[in-house]
């Protein structure tokens, strides 16, 4: 099978700003919390998924996959670089798999 990849820009409120299509944002109520689910059929197993969090900051904020579910989706968990508390920040990630 060809490999099937998925791309994502999203802002800071769960928006996406620019990306692939193929895939939808949910924020959860918790801030930093972000359900990234994957239009169906996408993939036929888990992708192999990487990310990061965009700022114009020196300090790097965390970016990381929080809960992976497989070929449907993942959480991304983002927190602010200085405090290491949870919070919203922009994010770009890639998921490269089996479609």
């Amino acid at each position: 099978m060809p490999t099937t990849m998925v791309l994502g820009y999203v802002d800071e409120d769960g928006n996406v700003l620019n990306g692939s299509g193929n895939f939808s944002v949910s924020e959860e109520s918790e801030p930093g919390f972000y359900d990234i689910f994957f239009n169906e059929g996408v993939f036929s197993e888990q992708p192999i998924i990487s990310g990061n969090c965009v700022t114009d900051s020196k300090e790097a904020p965390v970016f990381q996959i929080y809960q992976v579910n497989g070929a449907k989706g993942f959480v991304v968990e983002t927190r602010n670089a200085r405090s290491g508390e949870r919070s919203a920040q922009a994010f770009m990630f890639i998921a490269a798999g089996e479609g």
